[in-house]
C-alpha cells in the first residue's frame, strides 16, 4: 500500500511539472490562464513574462520527466528523490517568504497561497517518507 501512495505521489508530481511546464513554454498564454484557475495569481500578459515562462516551463518539463525515474526503482533513483525533497522545499521557502509580494504583484491570496503550501509540504513529506523506507 505504501509503495503505491509514494507512486501515486510521484506521478501527481510529474504529471503537475508536466503539463505546467508543456503550457509555460508552449502556450504561455494558456499557461498564464491556468495560473489564474488554479492559483488565483494575475500575472500580466507580457512579453516579458512570456520571456521568463518558456525557460521555466522547459525546467518544468525536465522536473516531471526526471520525476517519473524513482516510480520505476526508487533505490537506483534515490538522489531524484532527494532533489525532488530540495526542489520542494525551495518552493516552500519561496511561497512563504515571498508571500507578500505575491500578493502584491500577482494578486494571490494568502489563504490560496497557505493551501498549496500544505499540498507541498503534504508532496515533501511523502518524499522523505520514501527515502526512509529506501
Amino acid at each position: 500500500m505504501l509503495q503505491f501512495l509514494f507512486a501515486l505521489n510521484l506521478g501527481l508530481l510529474a504529471l503537475d511539472h508536466l503539463f505546467t511546464g508543456t503550457l509555460a513554454l508552449f502556450f504561455p498564454k494558456k499557461a498564464i490562464k491556468m495560473y489564474q484557475t488554479i492559483f488565483g495569481a494575475q500575472v500580466p500578459e507580457s512579453r516579458e513574462y512570456f520571456v521568463i515562462l518558456k525557460p521555466w516551463g522547459a525546467l518544468g518539463i525536465f522536473a516531471g520527466l526526471v520525476g517519473l525515474l524513482p516510480i520505476i526503482d526508487p533505490q537506483k533513483y534515490k538522489l531524484v528523490l532527494v532533489a525532488f525533497v530540495i526542489l520542494l522545499i525551495m518552493r516552500l521557502i519561496y511561497r512563504l517568504r515571498f508571500q507578500k509580494d505575491t500578493k502584491n504583484f500577482l494578486r494571490l491570496s494568502g489563504k490560496r497561497n497557505l493551501l498549496h503550501v500544505g499540498l507541498i509540504l503534504i508532496c515533501a513529506v511523502i518524499i522523505v517518507i520514501e527515502i526512509s523506507t529506501l
